[in-house]
């Protein structure tokens, strides 16, 4: 009885610490992925396509018509996709430009003016949780006004502008069907999971934080709390007053942002008004590297105005030893001149006399 009472005991400690490492895990697998299409052409050629692919809000990739290749803004990104994948995706690229072309002219047949330009753009993005597609959404727009758009749970075009309703058909054939469907799930969320089941690879990293505080010219209080070096990307940070959460002046992100070395970055502040005198707040941490939120204190005033004072007391002081300095020497040559010349006005040994003839 005993024996069973320590295994149950033991099981409802690992049942919980599993349940800490999946809360600590699904807390940070939640990734999106957009892909932004822009084609600009008359009725007659396609003058400029584009495209710029977003990862957790963080731009990753980019194309143009007029180079023809693939500019990836995260290196590692291009050890995740291999050379292969890359020119693949280069040469899809080059094959939507015959899509885009007739896209935009079969739109614009009935424009008197075939040298006008339109613009023409796909905006596809899709979100994972837990490496379950949660989202999947396409918008048309054209010449800057969205008129289609689909949510591939739902699996129907949704009419925006009424003035398109008559290519709805189109949308909804099944050839159209198949390539969205097949399109969607290759290029959208197996892509994203290929980059991110990547990254997943490398060491995670505790965040570096520091805290600082400072004076504005204004007169009001600026906290800023600095969470550098961490990785994955997903992080929280709040600040608190005698340990307790609340809205205690105006707060400003720099939103999470990537490192050259693939570690993300975070700078949170806290504008405090001139009476608060800044004391008792502490910024709190949170990401799935720390065993439990981490605190940290803000450290005493640093004013902008004293730490000029204090470097301009040094730059005078300075001088004005210099200055001295110089005084005196030139005081001694001076001295020294002065003392010369009388010496050769009144020697101090008379001359000789004369030897009388």
């Amino acid at each position: 009885m005993e024996c069973h009472r320590k295994w149950s005991c033991l099981s409802s400690a690992w049942l919980l610490f599993l349940g800490v490492f999946v809360f600590r895990q699904t807390w940070a697998v939640h990734h999106s992925h957009i892909g932004q299409f822009t084609a600009v052409g008359t009725a007659h050629s396609l003058l400029e396509l584009s495209a710029i692919n977003f990862l957790n809000d963080i731009e990753v990739g980019s194309y143009n018509k007029a180079h023809k290749q693939i500019i990836v803004k995260i290196p590692w990104i291009s050890k995740a996709l291999g050379v292969n994948n890359i020119i693949k995706k280069i040469n899809l690229l080059v094959e939507h430009e015959q899509h885009f072309r007739w896209t935009i002219q079969f739109l614009s047949r009935n424009d008197t003016n075939h040298n006008r330009n339109h613009t023409a753009q796909l905006l596809a993005e899709c979100e994972i949780d837990n490496n379950i597609t949660v989202k999947s959404h396409i918008y048309l727009i054209w010449d800057g006004v969205e008129y289609f758009r689909i949510d591939e749970e739902v699996g129907h075009w949704e009419n925006i502008n009424p003035e398109f309703k008559e290519y709805q058909h189109i949308l909804e054939s099944p050839f159209w069907t198949t390539l969205r469907k097949r399109y969607m799930k290759l290029y959208c969320v197996d892509l994203m999971r290929k980059i991110v089941g990547y990254s997943s690879i490398r060491d995670n990293v505790v965040p570096e934080v520091a805290v600082s505080q400072h004076v504005s010219p204004e007169g009001s209080i600026i906290l800023s709390c600095i969470a550098s070096g961490f990785y994955p990307r997903s992080i929280l940070m709040s600040w608190e007053k005698y340990g307790k959460l609340g809205i205690w002046g105006n707060e400003s992100s720099s939103g999470t942002l990537p490192n050259m070395d693939s570690t993300f970055y975070l700078k949170v502040t806290l504008e405090l008004p001139p009476e608060d005198s800044g004391a008792g707040y502490t910024c709190v941490v949170e990401h799935s590297e720390l065993k439990s939120p981490a605190i940290y204190s803000v450290p005493g005033k640093s004013t902008v105005e004293k730490s000029w004072v204090l470097e301009l007391g040094i730059v005078l002081a300075i001088i004005l030893l210099l200055s001295c300095a110089g005084a005196i020497i030139i005081w001694k040559k001076r001295k020294t001149g002065s003392t010369g010349q009388l010496e050769r006005a009144f020697p101090s040994t008379p001359p000789a006399p004369s030897s009388l003839p």
